[in-house]
């Protein structure tokens, strides 16, 4: 019988294969917008935005869902509020995708959520891979970000 620590690592193997895969839209929307290839009437910007949205919206529903299930921490008043600010902001982010203010805002987003993880996160060693998988697709997600900016700055 497979103990709770198999289990855990299945668990975390596979949070992190998703993790670096749900980079990959983002990549396909900096692809299409460079190459100028569109899927009716979705282009590579709205693509990448729109998918940007939704995974910031998900991290923010963790941050909800954590509140919830935590009443008793010093935080948790704090995450209730910044969850639903920054799903705001990232939908602001989406109404602005056709300029780089929009990007940027979704970038700046993406920034904050890595440094309050990293600040609140519990020092609990079963959970240090779980963080540093984050960290490390965050600076991936940051950089496809960056990369979109520089491509429609450039006229892409």
């Amino acid at each position: 019988m497979p103990s709770s620590q198999d289990a855990t690592d299945l668990s975390l193997h596979w949070f992190n294969r998703l993790a670096y895969l749900g980079v990959l839209p983002f990549v396909l929307g900096l692809w299409m917008q460079w190459s100028g290839v569109s899927f009716g009437y979705v282009d590579g910007r709205f693509l990448f935005a729109a998918y940007s949205c939704a995974i910031l919206s998900f991290l923010c529903g963790v941050w909800w869902g954590g509140a919830l299930n935590a009443a008793h921490h010093p935080a948790h008043n704090k995450l209730m509020y910044l969850s639903n600010g920054l799903c705001l902001l990232g939908w602001v982010g989406l109404l602005l995708y056709r300029t780089p203010v929009g990007l940027l805002l979704l970038l700046l987003c993406y920034v904050f959520v890595e440094r309050m993880e990293a600040y609140l996160k519990p020092n609990r060693r079963e959970l240090r891979s779980y963080f540093r998988t984050r960290t490390r697709v965050t600076y991936l997600v940051v950089a496809c970000h960056l990369a979109m900016v520089l491509l429609l700055i450039a006229g892409g």
